[in-house]
């Protein structure tokens, strides 16, 4: 089902970037009129609290994308995840649908009706992460589904 909400083309062009190694990664998020889908921040943005204000960044890139996902809001994201196998190193970018379990049940039903639209024209995604609390976010957790899946 879908939710009417529009993606805004930004979403598209920021995402095209991250693909050409400008960004680790890009989020998401629905408007506050709930209309479209817009870009939350990106890896090359500074990192800032819930009132603005700027935070230190983090050393790890994973660690950095991982701690601006809000504790009680829904996002979609892109990451690009570099991991290491035997021959070499990897590179896959990755789509995660931030649902975290403390979010309102609206919002878990707006980010939900609106995934596909959203999803469906990142043309390069690997694969596609559900999470909804730490631990189906740690870096362990997706490079076991990264092994096992490639």
């Amino acid at each position: 089902m879908s939710s009417g909400i529009q993606v805004n083309e930004k979403c598209f062009e920021t995402f095209k970037d991250l693909k050409e190694s400008k960004y680790k990664f890009v989020i998401y998020k629905i408007n506050e009129a709930s209309t479209e889908v817009v870009v939350d921040s990106t890896s090359a943005d500074d990192a800032t609290d819930a009132d603005g204000k700027p935070i230190a960044r983090k050393s790890d890139d994973y660690e950095e994308f991982t701690s601006r996902l809000p504790a009680k809001a829904g996002r979609f994201a892109v990451y690009d995840f570099e991991y290491e196998v035997e021959g070499g190193k990897r590179n896959k970018i990755l789509f995660f649908a931030w649902a975290p379990d403390t979010a309102g049940v609206r919002s878990k039903m707006l980010y939900a009706s609106t995934k596909t639209a959203l999803r469906t024209k990142l043309v390069g995604v690997a694969t596609d992460i559900q999470a909804t609390d730490g631990d189906s976010l740690s870096h362990e957790e997706i490079l076991s589904k990264l092994t096992t899946q490639f």
